[in-house]
């Protein structure tokens, strides 16, 4: 890989690797499209499909604690606080599938729900 410098505050220039433009292309590229339901995208934090989302033991052998469902109350949820139980918290944002809908509104609520699982001692999130 490259290296390049990137200048820290307050501390001395450190020598960082960094890939080239090239390489990142052939890094895309070379990426496979994921054939899982569920993905971890970040520590702790999976997205998934719906049919994994209403499939409570397959949540339970992930170790789900926290679930956001961006679509709650469409045709095919089946998710809410009742369909979990207790073991896990829920968050359900009524999203609907149209180029007018303003999600933006539920950002907030939903970040600060994704930070307070990950804050949680053994919180795992699904969205």
């Amino acid at each position: 890989m490259a290296e390049a410098s990137v200048p820290k505050l307050g501390k001395e220039t450190e020598a960082t690797p960094c890939p080239s433009v090239l390489q990142l292309e052939e890094l895309l590229r070379a990426g496979r499209a994921s054939c899982s339901r569920v993905d971890e995208v970040w520590p702790n934090l999976f997205i998934g499909d719906a049919a994994t989302a209403n499939n409570r033991f397959e949540l339970w052998k992930l170790g789900i604690t926290h679930v956001l469902n961006a679509a709650h109350g469409g045709l095919y949820c089946q998710g809410g606080p009742d369909f979990y139980g207790s073991s896990v918290s829920y968050l359900g944002v009524p999203a609907h599938d149209l180029p007018d809908f303003n999600i933006s509104i539920y950002f907030s609520s939903a970040a600060d729900f994704i930070h307070r699982a990950l804050n949680t001692p053994g919180g795992r999130t699904w969205d």
